[in-house]
């Protein structure tokens, strides 16, 4: 006989679910008390903040390819976790977040701590379930669990009564794992599509968010050097293609760069796989020209009533991949095809070397970052989060091995520190890095007691230029030499790392960093940089982003 806690637990296992994520609450005490007895199983990793727990599995999510678990209580927990699920669905990853609720006769009365959430939930996630009785609770969660991994993945939010959980016994049955879902490309439609990539001058392939999580970047690669085509990388992608690999154009991000507009004048036929052309994808839905072809390749079907494509595979990437090489198989791409990819690849090669940038400060973040890349394991990961120091990377980083960048698709602030937890968890066996800037770090820097309580050799790299960097941008672009509101006094973040339990540096000096990194990676455990920056250098690239 099983209560609630003991069902959903034992439903996870049949899963293969391993990892969960929690900030503990006292509504699904059955729950945390089940997980305790199946440590050697599944590994439970409380943070200090419901967002950090959604941010932390949506990162680990992105590398192991399948759903982590998020359990919280309910409305202030579950208020707290709604921007990590709406990452997660923005950049279609799989994840369930469990909601301790309120006892079932309580609802509609405005209880303490009443939300509906299948109101507050609907529009962010994927799918949002009610459990109305413990007979059917091992069969919605597992519908959750197989969901959020089926067609295009994405968050599933998951409604337990505290009734349920608590105060009922039984012996259910747990569904079994049903067969993984695979939508293969038609042949008369891979046909076409060849006939068109054959036809075409400049054609470009899109790579997108559902090539790495069907584990597709070897068919990825293939299909490149069949085509002869140039890659280019949704956003932030770039870790699905090497970046050294002669195709390689660069990702599409919140600035279009000089080369990427030149190859994209040129390209008449646009190969997009597996992405679903997001607004910081397609420049606010802009990229697509009327005179442009395209073929689309995604697996749900409602993605293609946005874009008309001229060949549309409602298939998986992996399949749709290997459907459109095999049917490349005799074909050689014309020379003036591979010179015209080869001298674009050269174009974005030398856009990523530092030297061009004039900078103001003590710290040249292109240096730093060549430096970093230098330093670094190829398959080090990096968990970003948003801010302008990102861009630096996005520039200057070079990733030649996938799983290795992981960032907010939806911009979100704070996700940084609790995404390399994330990370960490989900490979143990590599190095991980949180760049973060100062904002970010003051929204979810405080995992990094977490980071020291579960003994995570994470490191983490603070670019403190005490602004919000990117607001400040847009107020220039659109007033000139003008802010408000967007200046910061940022702490001695090296001491806050000590306070908290870690190794620290500080650097003011580009010439200190290698030491500093040095030292950080030397140290068998967590450990914190603060990286001193100039205001002045606060991006990249001329003019702002959108």
């Amino acid at each position: 006989m099983m209560n609630g806690g003991e069902v959903v637990v034992t439903t996870l296992l049949s899963r293969d679910v391993d990892t969960v994520f929690f900030v503990p609450g006292g509504t699904y005490v059955t729950v945390l008390e089940a997980l305790s007895r199946v440590q050697n199983k599944i590994k439970s990793v409380p943070t200090r903040l419901e967002s950090s727990a959604t941010f932390a599995a949506e990162t680990y999510s992105a590398i192991r390819r399948k759903p982590a678990c998020v359990f919280v209580s309910r409305a202030p927990g579950a208020s707290n976790a709604v921007i990590g699920i709406h990452t997660a669905m923005q950049a279609s990853r799989p994840m369930v977040l469990f909601i301790a609720n309120i006892p079932r006769d309580q609802k509609g009365r405005e209880a303490f701590q009443e939300i509906d959430y299948l109101r507050m939930y609907s529009p962010v996630a994927k799918a949002v379930f009610d459990v109305h009785s413990y007979d059917e609770l091992a069969q919605v969660t597992a519908r959750a669990l197989d969901l959020s991994v089926s067609g295009r993945p994405g968050p599933v939010v998951c409604v337990l009564a505290k009734d349920i959980l608590d105060g009922v016994t039984g012996d259910p049955n747990i569904p079994k794992l049903p067969a993984p879902v695979s939508l293969g490309a038609e042949p008369i439609a891979a046909a076409k599509a060849a006939e068109l990539i054959r036809n075409a001058k400049h054609p470009i392939i899109l790579g997108g968010e559902m090539i790495p999580f069907e584990g597709a970047i070897q068919e990825l690669q293939d299909f490149a050097e069949a085509s002869g085509a140039g890659v280019i990388t949704a956003y932030r992608q770039q870790d699905i293609f090497p970046n050294d690999h002669p195709a390689y154009f660069g990702q599409l991000t919140l600035n279009q760069l000089p080369f990427q507009a030149e190859a994209w004048d040129a390209c008449d036929l646009v190969i997009n796989i597996g992405s679903r052309l997001d607004s910081a994808t397609s420049a606010d839905f802009t990229l697509i020209r009327d005179d442009q072809k395209m073929i689309m390749a995604y697996p749900d079907a409602s993605i293609f009533s946005q874009w008309q494509a001229d060949v549309a595979l409602g298939a998986n990437a992996k399949p749709a991949l290997v459907a459109l090489t095999e049917a490349l198989a005799n074909f050689t791409p014309p020379a003036d095809r591979i010179a015209w990819r080869d001298d674009i690849h050269a174009k974005e090669a030398a856009y990523a070397a530092p030297g061009e940038i004039e900078v103001v400060g003590d710290v040249d973040m292109a240096k730093v970052i060549q430096i970093f890349g230098e330093m670094v394991q190829d398959d080090a990961m990096l968990s970003s989060d948003a801010g302008t120091f990102g861009r630096w990377l996005h520039r200057y980083y070079r990733s030649n091995a996938p799983y290795t960048n992981l960032g907010p698709i939806s911009g979100a602030m704070g996700y940084g520190v609790p995404g390399a937890i994330g990370a960490a968890v989900a490979d143990p066996n590599r190095q991980v890095f949180a760049w973060v800037g100062d904002g970010g770090f003051l929204m979810t820097g405080q995992e990094a007691a977490a980071i020291v309580q579960e003994e995570l050799p994470v490191k983490i790299i603070v670019c403190d230029n005490s602004a919000w960097g990117s607001i400040m941008v847009h107020q220039q672009k659109r007033f000139g030499d003008w802010d408000f509101g967007t200046r910061l006094v940022s702490p001695d973040f090296a001491a806050l790392g000590r306070g908290y339990g870690m190794e620290a540096f500080t650097v003011t000096k580009t010439e200190e960093f290698a030491g500093a990194l040095k030292a950080a990676m030397d140290y068998d455990g967590p450990a914190l940089i603060h990286l001193k920056l100039d205001l002045r250098d606060v991006s990249p690239y001329s003019g702002s982003a959108r």
